[in-house]
């Protein structure tokens, strides 16, 4: 795992204000982050570890997150709310369209919500702030440039000298509270560093090197979109390859085409991981492993089991007794 400067474990619940946490989950890693609706689904096969440190001040939120396995992530933030992202690690990945760069902020903002493939072993840094708490700040000009930089969710190429004055605010902070943690519990601190995040979110957003960075064209994003949805809510049986062409009017060369652009995956990989993904979310609540494969498709159980396995690092059975934290109740399958 990255080394980056993480909080003291040992502080981990210090009163509504700072904590770090380490997962080996990545459904609970989204639940993590209070005020961002959101759900992952794991592309790249392995046991996924992660860690969360993040850090409240009052309308403020700072966090450092950390993904060992590539995702797609989709979500948004609650309403009023403007966020800045920065991947801190040289991983290629795609933001709402466009790939992931150096300068190239993430803008989580708009009512359209937001998409993000990750790389793996990915660390970005997150500052999130009220939109009202920031305008008040900003000149008029300057407040119709970040209204509507904020319309929707996307990347903002900022200059070098804004990329590095975000990297250095982070790492800097995280790396005071690593050692003295308890600062956060003196209100002077907590009021300098609530204003020094609404300064720096100032800065970079209204950047006069500030533009929206270039997306694949929107049908190829679209795209990955509709297919998304059409197996996340199957309505009959899980769907192949040769349905989503027909549902989506389009050959399968340019499905493969639009794939292969956005994620660097085939639609048959895609449609696997989706289903795994669909087998392990419904093993919090099926009666047994069996029930969730065959909903979603699987009839070969010693296959499956061996697919899932290389996907998320554990048999199915595993991920059925931990989520229901018990070892009895469970059919031929859960042995496997």
């Amino acid at each position: 795992m990255i080394a980056a400067p993480l909080l003291k474990p040992e502080m981990r619940y210090l009163p509504g204000s700072l904590r770090h946490e380490q997962t080996h989950d990545f459904e609970q890693q989204a639940a993590l982050l209070s005020g961002w609706n959101q759900d992952y689904l794991q592309i790249s096969a392995g046991n996924f570890k992660g860690y969360i440190s993040q850090i409240h001040l009052q309308d403020v939120h700072i966090f450092l997150e950390y993904t060992g396995q590539s995702l797609y992530q989709r979500g948004e933030t609650s309403e009023n709310v403007v966020a800045i992202g920065l991947p801190l690690t040289h991983q290629q990945g795609m933001f709402c369209g466009s790939h992931c760069q150096r300068n190239g902020l993430h803008l989580y903002s708009g009512s359209n919500g937001f998409e993000f493939i990750s790389a793996q072993k990915m660390l970005v840094g997150v500052i999130s702030v009220q939109l009202d708490s920031l305008l008040a700040r900003l000149s008029p000009e300057h407040a119709r440039l970040v209204r509507e930089r904020t319309e929707k969710a996307q990347i903002l190429n900022v200059s070098s000298q804004t990329w590095d004055m975000l990297c250095h605010f982070l790492f800097a902070v995280f790396d005071l509270l690593k050692h003295k943690p308890e600062l956060l519990q003196r209100d002077e601190f907590a009021r300098v560093l609530r204003e020094a995040a609404l300064a720096v979110v100032a800065d970079s957003l209204t950047d006069e090197m500030g533009m929206e960075s270039l997306p694949l064209r929107s049908k190829t994003w679209g795209t990955i979109a509709d297919v998304r949805d059409l197996v996340m809510h199957p309505s009959d049986a899980p769907l192949s390859v040769a349905e989503l062409c027909k549902q989506l009017g389009m050959s399968r060369r340019n499905l493969q085409y639009h794939f292969e652009q956005a994620m660097d995956i085939s639609p048959i990989a895609f449609l696997r991981a989706e289903r795994l993904n669909g087998v392990r979310r419904m093993l919090k609540t099926a009666n047994s492993v069996t029930e969730a494969a065959t909903y979603w498709g699987f009839w070969h159980f010693g296959h499956f089991s061996q697919e899932y396995k290389k996907m998320f690092g554990e048999l199915p059975s595993c991920t059925f007794r931990r989520m229901h934290g018990e070892s009895d109740h469970l059919d031929l399958l859960t042995h496997s």
